[in-house]
């Protein structure tokens, strides 16, 4: 009885933990190049005490670094020259919060310091991780291999300047994987060379990967579970009440 009621303990603790994944991903379903989440990476073990404790009474709890769908969204036409997409596998080099990190958002803009960034302020670097910088310019687009392509304020007509070019990677054989910051980087905590064969779509930007169908499915297929899972710890007391009772002297 003791290890039915903590299966049935340990099953809705990480139910609770898919809703947020869940949540997650339905936030997440208009942010360009989003990587939907699929869950915890591993699962361990904690115990109700450190020491000395029942093994029936072990919970299994999810780590809290998780996968994420490879799978590539939605192009977009915006006819913007500042919205790139890569074509097919790759990521962006950036710098969010903490060490660089790999992107897939390229909703680009130039920051009032003059970096280039991208939609959720992470600044765009270069093959030796550097942000790049855009300096006053009259027009500017982006090309298929990265370059960041300006016309200076006095150029004359057609004449243009290469000021940078965006760091790409395919990621190569590196395990990747999202911190709890929701940027991605390789699990071994090195990083991957840059990779100048990786090709950009101009114009267009690539929509989220999450499917809202399946996750409103799966959220409900989840909080079945969830009822079902506390009947089954409400009729565990019920069974263990009726054979308390059993074992009692007659009065």
């Amino acid at each position: 009885m003791d290890k039915f009621i903590y299966t049935a303990f340990s099953t809705v603790n990480n139910l609770v933990s898919n809703r947020a994944v869940r949540s997650n991903n339905l936030a997440n379903l208009t942010v360009p190049g989003f990587r939907k989440d699929i869950g915890a990476k591993a699962v361990g073990t904690a115990f109700l005490q450190a020491m000395e404790t029942l093994d029936t009474r072990a919970l299994a709890i999810q780590t809290d670094k998780t996968q994420f769908s490879s799978e590539q969204g939605a192009l977009n036409a915006t006819g913007n020259n500042l919205d790139v997409s890569i074509r097919g596998d790759g990521f962006f080099l950036v710098q969010g919060i903490g060490e660089p990190s790999l992107s897939r958002r390229a909703d680009l803009f130039i920051g009032p310091d003059g970096f280039l960034q991208n939609g959720a302020g992470k600044k765009m670097l270069d093959a030796s991780r550097q942000p790049i910088q855009v300096p006053a310019h009259r027009a500017i687009k982006v090309s298929d291999s990265g370059d960041v392509i300006i016309t200076p304020p006095d150029a004359a007509d057609g004449e243009t300047q290469v000021v940078g070019r965006i760091g790409m990677t395919f990621g190569g054989d590196v395990e990747l994987e999202k911190g709890l910051d929701g940027e991605i980087r390789p699990i071994d905590g090195s990083f991957p060379n840059v990779d100048n064969e990786v090709r950009l779509v101009p114009g267009h930007l690539e929509s989220s990967n999450v499917n809202i169908t399946e996750e409103l499915v799966n959220s409900i297929e989840e909080q079945r579970q969830y009822e079902i899972n506390i009947k089954l710890i409400s009729s565990a007391s019920e069974v263990d009440e009726g054979g308390a009772s059993l074992l009692r002297m007659p009065s």
